[in-house]
């Protein structure tokens, strides 16, 4: 595929709480080594050059497992 992916949303046990305001997306929160979101202001900054994909992973990890990804051709997160 030409290149690696970038995971700038983490979400699997709910020790972080995601209900927050435009200036906690924008900056970003949590940890990458848990649940987090990168931030808008360095997705904007990362896809205002050059092509970039989007992949969604979706699992709801009760039994049994189930598994499912959303693939998109363009991506970008403009400026606020």
């Amino acid at each position: 595929d030409g290149g690696g992916w970038t995971v700038f949303q983490k979400r699997y046990e709910g020790s972080v709480d995601f209900y927050r305001n435009w200036n906690a997306y924008r900056n970003g929160f949590g940890n990458l080594s848990g649940e987090f979101w990168l931030g808008n202001e360095i997705l904007h900054k990362m896809t205002s050059h050059g092509d970039w994909e989007l992949r969604v992973d979706l699992g709801d990890f009760s039994s049994p497992m189930v598994t499912a990804y959303a693939y998109y051709d363009s991506f970008a997160i403009g400026d606020h």
